[in-house]
């Protein structure tokens, strides 16, 4: 990431800067972040509704609680893409891969092909992610890119990859593919194509013993699960819910995590895990554990969709408030629709008022089409601060001749606009804590944040 952020800054440099007359003064756009020692955390404890954590429960375990016909016959009212979104597939010829090359006719009506979409459901039974995987909008591993030349595209907007799901997460299977390495599933949060490979089967006694009543949530991503019975290990996550009991060391609980047998059937494996890197039942959201939280969370590289186990704006926010075990959805468009929205309409310096005099500091999402961020409280000149997962700030320069020239020699996230402005991406790549007018100061160049952003919603209103 450092690399290429440097390397789009040189380019810049280089090309932008140059006329017939010399080069003038580079521009080098620095974007000003925050610590997480910086911000100014609630004085006092801020109380979760009462029904919150039955209400977090409830969501994670519908994939369990429903039976499969009835999930099956509401199939349309999980997100994600349904079956037909292959037939989709199959005729788009748009689609390119890891090789920068669109995938092959053959091999899409191949995919289409396996999958076997004429029996579904051919594969009703419960089961469970036990090693980190991917919800894919197709069954397979191979991404799905957009024009790699145009700015915002390409690397790492895969638009197959729907969400990371975390082991440990409840599903429903319903249908598994002809070659049986890929099952179409409803997690908690979407609905889509998981490989066999990371799913094991579950009976109503594993279940049963599962669902103990007592779960414990992940501080850190850096929490080690190991069954000295077992050689499989695990690195926890936070949002990764954790079921456990007691153990005879009064510092520790033994948590539980899954692998599979030869059957693909579950086995639960229990970790001993010292309770300082577990929130439990009445986890304060308070200072000292937002701060804990938000300085390892910050500076992870971005993950659009979860991708490689990271974190993009919406899965940042909601592992974040699941520490607390208060649901959010997963879709960033979804999130917005949680709380109290306001609509943040007018100049930027109206807007900036409306955050400032309604938003709560750990508790308002900003929206901007695509992308959430966390208001965090003000920086000491005023402005609003946000906790976010971002990739890039919009980028755009007049320069049709050069832009003419990059259609003949493409370099990967820069574009030409119909419009003559050659656009492209200054790169970030990582969880970071701005203002809200990160990108000011460079007018007619990168475009500000706080200028898209349209609305904005509170949740555990008091």
């Amino acid at each position: 990431m450092k690399l290429k952020a440097w390397f789009f800054s040189l380019f810049l440099s280089v090309l932008f800067f140059s006329c017939g007359q010399g080069v003038s003064e580079a521009i080098s756009i620095e974007i000003e972040t925050f610590t997480p020692g910086e911000l100014v955390y609630p004085e006092d404890l801020v109380p979760i509704p009462d029904g919150e954590r039955e209400e977090f429960l409830k969501n994670f375990f519908v994939p369990w609680d429903q039976e499969a016909e009835r999930l099956v016959s509401a199939l349309d009212s999980f997100p994600g893409k349904d079956m037909g979104y292959l037939e989709k597939y199959r005729t788009d010829s748009g689609w390119y891969g890891e090789n920068k090359k669109t995938h092959d006719p053959s091999q899409r009506e191949a995919l289409v092909e396996n999958s076997d979409t004429a029996t579904f459901p051919n594969f009703l039974h419960k089961g469970i992610v036990y090693s980190h995987t991917d919800l894919r909008r197709i069954p397979s591993e191979r991404p799905g890119f957009d024009t790699y030349g145009k700015a915002g595209e390409g690397f790492p907007f895969d638009y197959f990859q729907e969400t990371n799901l975390w082991a440990n997460t409840p599903l429903q299977l319903l249908h598994r593919t002809k070659d049986g390495q890929w099952c179409y599933v409803i997690s908690p949060y979407y609905k889509g194509w998981v490989p066999m490979k990371a799913i094991g089967i579950v009976d109503q006694h594993f279940r049963q013993e599962w669902k103990t009543g007592s779960y414990a949530m992940p501080v850190s991503d850096q929490i080690d699960l190991l069954d000295t019975d077992s050689f499989y290990a695990l690195e926890a996550k936070m949002g990764m819910v954790l079921p456990f009991r007691p153990s005879k060391n009064p510092n520790t609980v033994k948590a539980f995590y899954v692998n599979t047998d030869a059957d693909q059937t579950a086995v639960k494996l229990e970790a001993e895990v010292e309770k300082k890197h577990l929130a439990f039942d009445g986890y304060g959201f308070d200072a000292d554990h937002l701060k804990v939280l938000i300085s390892d969370l910050e500076g992870k590289p971005y993950g659009w969709g979860g991708n490689l186990q990271n974190r993009d704006c919406s899965s940042m926010i909601r592992d974040l408030m699941a520490t607390f075990m208060v649901w959010l959805p997963r879709d960033s468009k979804d999130q917005i629709e949680v709380g109290k929205r306001h609509e943040l309409t007018g100049s930027i310096s109206e807007k900036i008022e409306i955050i400032k005099a309604h938003g709560i500091p750990f508790r308002t999402i900003l929206r901007k089409k695509g992308h959430n961020m966390l208001y965090v409280g003000e920086a000491p000149n005023g402005d609003p601060l946000i906790f976010h997962a971002i990739w890039g700030l919009k980028t755009s320069y007049d320069d049709q001749e050069l832009g003419v020239k990059l259609g003949q020699y493409p370099i990967e996230g820069l574009h030409l606009t119909e419009d003559g402005k050659l656009n492209g991406r200054h790169i970030i790549g990582k969880a970071v804590i701005t203002s809200v007018n990160a990108g000011a100061g460079y007018p007619g160049i990168t475009v500000p944040l706080v200028e898209e952003i349209y609305a904005m919603t509170t949740i555990l209103e008091e």
